[in-house]
């Protein structure tokens, strides 16, 4: 393997990994997918996608009911006491709801069903940027050999340090937190009902909450100091048990929750996604909502960008040229998308419980990325 020179090495196996490995083995490239865990993996993840990925998905040759197989229609949104609620009204599919484990699975074996080739179980432990090609030094002391890379390790990774890349982007943080719990079939819903919780702080924190038939999950997305992430989400788990919008109470979970920096709409502030043969995406790059905090679209949406980016550069001379471009085209695309609305929502937030168009735009701007 050492002695292969692969087109591609893209790593990172989650939504922009395995997506921009699909697509640019779709295109003839010879990619290789790098990913440091095995599956089945587990994901901290509030578990929902925007319903905007369907069409990737179908315009990938990919059938939607092996990725999207859950969709939701019931939306309520919540003041931060629960005592107020409004239900905004959707034209179509707001979201779908996903288990990560699987989604990156079923990603990852459609890239190796292209003749990617897929190499779990096996991280990067360095990366070296040479004058022709990148060579992707594996923790277990073997090595792959690339013309280009996409690199997509999720939030954190010791390659950041290697590129320039800022662990902690200049926007504001957000701290995320994740509850789960199974429930009898009795509490559960036939039809999935999502709870958001607005207005948890005045910086526009939020809950997130699920119900299906027998699981319900329960997320913050906290703006302030991550030390209150955990006791916030136990507080939040008690008041919405309380409340009856979860049929359990999950608090005695926050403890030992784990709590991550989102880089929720990171990308805007990056000076460049470009590095010398390299390209960032998902997480890596910051492509993440601002609005909702949704990062499974808009990293499959950066890797689309990038894959036709990258096809184009290993067709011309120089390549990094090419690769320049890809600040400019995803800011074109995305970056309505991934910046917050340009309202801020404290002071229409009493509006979204007494208003039902100011609740429709509201459910528009976070399962859409529209503008408030």
């Amino acid at each position: 393997m050492a002695n292969e020179l692969f087109d591609v090495a893209v790593v990172g196996s989650g939504p922009a990994g395995s997506s921009a490995a699909l697509l640019l083995a779709q295109k003839g490239r010879r990619v290789v997918l790098v990913e440091r865990e095995k599956f089945p993996r587990a994901v901290p993840c509030s578990g929902w996608i925007s319903a905007r990925a369907a069409a990737l998905v179908k315009e990938w040759g990919v059938k939607p009911k092996q990725l999207l197989d859950t969709p939701f229609t019931d939306v309520t949104f919540y003041n931060a006491d629960l005592e107020k609620k409004a239900k905004p009204a959707f034209t179509e599919t707001p979201g779908y709801l996903v288990d990560r484990g699987v989604f990156d699975q079923a990603l990852a074996d459609a890239a190796a069903k292209q003749k990617a080739e897929v190499l779990l179980g096996r991280g990067a432990a360095n990366v070296r940027l040479n004058e022709s090609s990148v060579t992707v030094q594996l923790a277990n002391g073997k090595s792959v050999e690339s013309r280009l890379l996409l690199l997509a390790p999720g939030r954190a990774s010791q390659l950041f340090d290697q590129l320039g890349v800022r662990k902690d982007p200049g926007t504001a943080p957000v701290w995320s937190a994740h509850l789960m719990g199974a429930i009898p079939s009795s509490k559960g819903a036939d039809d999935p009902k999502v709870s958001v919780i607005l207005g948890l702080d005045g910086a526009g924190s939020f809950g997130f909450s699920c119900l299906t038939r027998d699981r319900v999950s329960l997320d913050i997305s906290w703006m302030g100091d991550p030390l209150e992430t955990r006791p916030r989400l136990a507080a939040l788990a008690r008041l919405a048990a309380e409340r009856e919008v979860v049929p359990v109470d999950l608090s005695a979970g926050a403890a030992k929750a784990p709590v991550l920096r989102t880089p929720a709409g990171a990308a805007l502030d990056m000076d460049s996604h470009v590095r010398k043969h390299t390209l960032l995406i998902g997480d890596a790059g910051g492509f993440v909502s601002a609005v909702s905090n949704e990062g499974i679209y808009p990293a499959m949406w950066s890797a689309k960008i990038a894959a036709d980016v990258v096809d184009e550069a290993l067709s011309s001379d120089p390549s990094q040229d090419t690769l320049m471009t890809f600040d400019s085209r995803w800011r074109m695309e995305m970056a309505d998308y991934l910046r917050s609305p340009h309202t801020d929502i404290r002071f229409i937030l009493p509006l979204i419980f007494t208003n039902q168009p100011m609740a429709d735009r509201m459910g528009a701007a976070f399962f859409f990325g529209e503008n408030i």
